[in-house]
């Protein structure tokens, strides 16, 4: 009795802190892996329409809580590790932050 309390008890505990993780919108998975090829990928994926729809969410969400800086201030690196944190910060859909994603991307500085 003893042993399956403690199991089921280590069951939920891991269903709990499973939730817990950041969930990463599946328009933010890559396969690419260098720089070169993620920006590739969003140009390839995304038209200049979407792109442009993602700056103005970007403009638009981002910039009501603080102040933006140009895409090309950072590099494909460096969005890759703000954007999960930021876009789940400000409840944006996957599509809108699939759009987002690829305009900063796309309009980063080249390496």
């Amino acid at each position: 009795m003893r042993r399956t309390l403690t199991i089921a008890c280590l069951s939920a505990s891991v269903m709990i802190l499973s939730h817990c993780s950041p969930k990463i919108p599946s328009t933010m998975l890559t396969t690419a892996t260098t720089s070169a090829e993620k920006v590739a990928e969003v140009k390839r994926n995304y038209t200049d329409v979407q792109m442009e729809e993602g700056r103005i969410v970007w403009q638009g969400s981002c910039g009501k809580c603080h102040k933006l800086f140009t895409p090309e201030s950072r590099d494909v690196e460096k969005w890759e590790k703000i954007l999960p944190r930021m876009v789940k910060r400000s409840k944006l859909d996957d599509t809108a932050a699939g759009k987002v994603r690829a305009y900063l991307l796309a309009h980063t500085q080249p390496e």
